[in-house]
């Protein structure tokens, strides 16, 4: 037996700057994801037009990759437009986002309820459960990193 227990200063500095490590690497990664826009779902800054969309071309769900038709009013012309959904009734209308700078072309519209991210509680949650794994990530790498404990076994 040495006579000391504990550890030393220079192996106690050494484990601070593990955690400090892991630590900064977690709030930024957290901060990253923040302050993206888009990574956890809003919308990135795209403004969308809500209208009113009638389904002229249903599908059943057996396809996939269903893509329905429907008619929208885009200012004050009405136009054809595609939707990746299944399952609705000829004749039914739903809100649908159409993004504001549609022009002429082919129109994609989203349902609304998959376009908006009226969730307040979505991103705290989202960002709490990132900030969770880069918890648990930091640990796994300093149990790693420590390698396996030996202890005496009194018998």
């Amino acid at each position: 037996m040495s006579g000391q227990s504990g550890t030393s200063p220079e192996r106690a500095s050494a484990r601070w700057r593990e955690f400090a490590v892991a630590a900064l690497a977690g709030v930024l990664v957290v901060l990253a994801v923040w302050l993206t826009p888009g990574v956890l779902g809003a919308n990135g800054g795209t403004d969308d037009v809500v209208v009113r969309a009638t389904v002229t071309k249903p599908l059943p769900c057996t396809n996939t990759g269903a893509r329905e038709g429907v008619r929208v009013e885009v200012d004050g012309q009405r136009r054809d437009a595609t939707l990746s959904a299944c399952g609705h009734s000829e004749g039914e209308q739903f809100d649908v986002a159409v993004p504001s700078d549609a022009g002429s072309g082919p129109l994609e519209v989203r349902i609304v309820a998959a376009a908006r991210n009226d969730n307040s509680l979505l991103q705290p949650v989202a960002l709490s459960l990132l900030a969770l794994s880069c918890l648990a990530g930091g640990t796994y790498a300093h149990l790693y990193l420590r390698g396996p404990r030996r202890r005496p076994v009194l018998i």
